[in-house]
């Protein structure tokens, strides 16, 4: 159940768009190369630009987990790359949405 209070939005439980997806991947990294898992089934509804995030799930950033990043960002999914210094795999938190114009 929602409730406005003063334009603002309060949400009790689960929150759920059709221009907001998110979700985790898992890639097992070639050491010291870009690394990419392709995000794909999506259909993010709205008409405006698409943003497209993502951060690694890690206790070693900037040191063994050197970049994330994402590519080819489209309505249907997007890219996720990694730049690893080695072969850990590590799970990709992952967050796309659609602005609507």
């Amino acid at each position: 159940m929602a409730e406005v209070r003063n334009s603002d939005l309060r949400i009790s439980g689960g929150l759920r768009a059709g221009n907001w997806e998110q979700g985790r991947v898992d890639i097992t990294p070639v050491a010291n190369t870009p690394t990419s898992v392709a995000v794909s089934g999506l259909s993010l509804t709205g008409a405006g630009d698409i943003v497209g995030l993502c951060t690694s799930v890690t206790s070693v950033p900037g040191t063994a987990v050197v970049e994330t990043s994402v590519t080819s960002v489209a309505s249907t999914g997007m890219t996720v790359v990694i730049y690893r210094t080695n072969t850990v795999t590590t799970a990709i938190d992952w967050m796309m949405w659609r602005n609507r114009t």
